[in-house]
Parts: structure tokens; C-alpha cells; sequence
């Protein structure tokens, strides 16, 4: 019944739409601390403030990065990465600081990481990045992420820096406000091996009661706690339909 699932994302990023008329908008800022304790692992992460004038990856992580560390983006069809090494290798200047993933001789501009967008990243040494910034949703507005496609791979970060279950919130309480999902859709996060999922189905297919509408991926029988998302983190969504995710403050 249930598909099998693609380890594959589609790069999106969150779109800020203006303030509601006669609403006082004021920037949050703040900082969430994001540990990476193994070298060479794959961390699927998102950043979630705004952070100087781009959100580029030179920016979010300024010289910090261990050398040979890579950044990765999905492009729809395969991940497209950027390595750092600060070192200038091909003698370019020591400006020079990101290159083309196969190749130490090509430079090219850091990554562009907006929020909502999941990123890979894979370290090559051990490091704990703080990523620090305001809040892209400014009190008073909302924001919207319009999935057009059914069973496409997106690859997402909450909007909102929150940590919990991806149903609290609303369009206006700073929650994910991960509701009304289209049935059949799956929630999924990495384990460090591979992604395990949850799907929505509040139809009770097996008959455990209205308030049960998480289910194991591959079995509609198999109840679910509610999925729970951690700042600084992404994960990957498949709608069963197209819909619009709302987040607000």
C-alpha cells in the first residue's frame, strides 16, 4: 500500500510574505547550538534565522568550518555541494574560500542557505556551530510554502526555530503547524543510517480511534507517536497532494 520511500529531497526555500495591515512587526532574534560529533557523517540540517545579508553558508558559518567540509543542496535531481578550505590550495587569494565539490582547482560562491531550506552537510572533523541570526517571520506575519506536487521529495526546516511535535501551532502561535496534512502524507527523519517515517492518515484506517493519525511508513496497523522536529535540523516531507504550509508568529 505504502510507497517505498526515495532517499532524495527537493530544495525549498520559505518565502516571507508581508505584514498583516495594522499589525506592530518587530524581529526575534536568537541562536540555536547544533553539535556534530563525527567526522565525514551525513547531518541534514536547516538554518533557522536569518543571518546577514544572504544566509550563504560563509555568513551562517563564517571561518569555523573544518577543511575539506562540504555543503550540499538538492537541485531537483541530484545533491550539488561546495567544499571549504580556507587554506587556498590553488593559490586564487585566501578571499577563496569554497570550491567545487570534485575539485580543489574550481571556486565557487559559498552556498546560499535560506530558511526552510534543508542542507547536507558533511564535516570532515568534529565541531559545535552555533547558528545565530533573527527569526524569519517577524511577529505578526506568517509564512507560506506551497508543495505543488504530489509525492515529490521536499526537503524542509521549520520556519519557526521551535522544537516539539510537528501538529502544535497554528498559523500564528510559532508552532510547525504541520495540520491538516493530506492523508497519506510522510513526515521523515535521518537516524544516521537512513530516514524512518511517519505518515498521517486520520480516516483510523485500522480502527484505533479518531485520535490515533500517525502510522509506521509501511504499515497503516502499526501506530505512531507524533513526529517531533529539533531546531537546526531538516527533514524530508512527501505530501500525498499539493498543499500549503502555513507558519506564523
Amino acid at each position: 500500500m505504502r510507497k517505498t520511500l526515495l532517499i532524495a529531497a527537493s530544495a525549498l526555500a520559505a518565502s516571507v510574505i508581508s505584514s498583516q495591515a495594522g499589525v506592530y512587526s518587530q524581529n526575534i532574534v536568537g541562536y540555536v547550538n547544533v553539535p556534530i560529533t563525527q567526522a565525514y557523517g551525513n547531518y541534514f540540517l536547516a538554518c533557522p534565522f536569518t543571518v546577514g545579508v544572504s544566509n550563504g553558508a560563509n555568513e551562517i558559518f563564517g571561518t569555523s568550518l573544518p577543511v575539506g567540509t562540504t555543503i550540499s543542496v538538492w537541485t531537483g535531481t541530484t545533491f550539488a555541494g561546495a567544499y571549504f578550505d580556507d587554506t587556498d590550495p590553488a593559490g586564487f587569494g585566501t578571499a577563496v574560500q569554497w570550491y567545487d565539490e570534485a575539485s580543489d582547482s574550481i571556486p565557487v560562491a559559498a552556498p546560499v542557505l535560506p530558511v526552510g531550506q534543508g542542507f547536507l552537510m558533511v564535516p570532515s572533523g568534529k565541531l559545535t556551530n552555533t547558528f545565530a541570526g533573527a527569526v524569519a517571520i517577524n511577529v505578526g506575519t506568517s509564512n507560506n510554502m506551497a508543495f505543488t506536487h504530489a509525492y515529490a521529495n521536499y526537503f524542509v526546516g521549520c520556519a519557526v526555530p521551535y522544537g516539539g511535535y510537528v501538529t502544535n501551532g497554528n498559523n500564528s502561535t510559532g508552532g510547525p503547524n504541520l495540520n491538516n496534512l493530506p492523508v497519506g502524507t510522510t513526515v521523515n527523519f535521518w537516524t544516521g543510517t537512513t530516514f524512518a517515517g511517519a505518515y498521517f492518515d486520520n480516516t483510523d484506517p485500522a480502527g484505533f480511534g479518531t485520535g490515533t493519525v500517525w502510522y509506521d511508513e509501511a504499515s497503516d496497523s502499526i501506530p505512531q507517536p507524533c513526529p517531533q522536529v529539533t531546531p537546526g535540523y531538516s527533514f524530508l516531507l512527501i505530501p500525498a497532494a499539493p498543499f500549503t504550509w502555513t507558519t506564523g508568529l
